[in-house]
C-alpha cells in the first residue's frame, strides 16, 4: 500500500505521522508525495507502525510513480 495512502485510511495527520515515526511533518509529506524516500531507519520504522501495510518495496514504488508523473 502506498504510504500516503495508508495515512489516509488510517485518517492521520501529517504532524501525528511525524510523531510516530520521529521525523517531521514535512518529511513525511516529502514521503507520502514521492518526493524523498525514507532512509532505512525510517523505512523500517513505517513498516513496523504500518504492520507491515506499507514496505520499503511499497515507498521505492511511490517515489518511482512520482517521478514518472503516475502519482
Amino acid at each position: 500500500m502506498l504510504f500516503a495512502n495508508w495515512l489516509d485510511t488510517q485518517g492521520l495527520s501529517r504532524k501525528a505521522a511525524a510523531d510516530l515515526i520521529g521525523t517531521t511533518p514535512v518529511s513525511v509529506y516529502y514521503w507520502a508525495v514521492g518526493r524523498h524516500r525514507p532512509g532505512p531507519a525510517y523505512t523500517k520504522i513505517i513498516e513496523r507502525i504500518t504492520a507491515g501495510q506499507v514496505t520499503a518495496v511499497d515507498l521505492q514504488r511511490g517515489y518511482e510513480l512520482a517521478r514518472s508523473g503516475d502519482l
